[in-house]
């Protein structure tokens, strides 16, 4: 009997495991795909077939892709949350202006999901595509939202991966650099500390119905990217993002009227001069 529960539970791993083993834009072979998933090769074959007769798998000659039936799974996440949906158009406004590549990104465990990307560069390929995680300690968007959260809110944290010297190696440094976040009024930069030459601004989204943590953050060259500037963008981006999530409505500046020129005399209500 034990045999016969565990064995969906074991095909259901195996599933998930080839279909999380496509990471990234570019199509995998069979082979690729048993090697990531660490599924044998004859059961990922009979497997994916399967999943391309479903729809959530495509295949092309010798190479496998997700399907539509997984995008359409997929963009229901998004649709039922307020903040993807109110942050699209403010992206696109964003990369518009600054010409940077605009990301929407979320909180998933110790990680950072990055859930829509405007922008070609850098490549869209592994961690910086649509859909790559990467840990939270490592990224603006992640240190951007851990500085809204109280530290006994925090996933467990580790810092046994640093790709650069630049990179955050401890929670001292940690620390140390939420502090100058929330100097910044909630915006965290990161400089090379993901990946040489590349530098981060994010700023938090936060939601009045606890729909999860989401970040907006832009991502540009180095020694192109103006630093005060875009951190004002970013700021004032996210903050567009949360009134739309949030209902919010835009405030807008109240028209003054036109004064007197510098040579007419102001009045008081009674028609006496102002200066009398």
């Amino acid at each position: 009997m034990a045999h016969i529960e565990e064995a969906p539970a074991a095909m259901i791993d195996r599933v998930a495991s080839l279909l999380e083993s496509f990471v990234g834009e570019r199509p995998l072979t069979l082979a690729e795909l048993a090697r990531r998933s660490h599924v044998p090769r004859s059961s990922a074959h009979r497997i994916l077939q399967r999943l391309v007769e479903l729809g959530w798998v495509e295949r092309k000659e010798f190479t496998y892709t997700l399907g539509v039936r997984m995008f359409e799974l997929g963009s229901q996440f998004t649709r039922r949350r307020t903040v993807p949906r109110a942050a699209v158009t403010v992206m696109a406004g964003l990369h518009r202006r600054s010409g940077l590549t605009v990301y929407l990104s979320m909180l998933v465990g110790a990680e950072i999901m990055h859930l829509e990307r405007i922008g070609s560069w850098p490549s869209a390929s592994g961690q910086w595509s649509a859909g790559a995680r990467q840990p939270v300690t490592l990224t603006a968007p992640g240190r951007a939202l851990l500085a809204t959260l109280s530290p006994d809110r925090w996933p467990e944290l580790h810092f046994d991966y640093a790709p650069t010297q630049y990179s955050i190696q401890s929670r001292s440094q940690l620390m140390r650099d939420l502090a100058r976040v929330r100097d910044r009024g909630g915006v965290a930069v990161d400089a090379q500390g993901t990946h040489h030459g590349v530098t981060v601004v994010a700023a938090p989204i936060t939601t009045m119905d606890d729909d999860g943590h989401f970040a907006l953050s832009v991502c540009g060259p180095t020694r192109a990217l103006d630093l005060v500037a875009t951190t004002a963008e970013v700021r004032n981006a996210a903050a567009t993002v949360w009134r739309v999530a949030n209902g919010v409505p835009t405030l807008r500046p109240r028209a003054v009227p036109d004064l007197p020129s510098s040579g007419a005399e102001l009045q008081l209500a009674d028609g006496r001069p102002a200066s009398g």
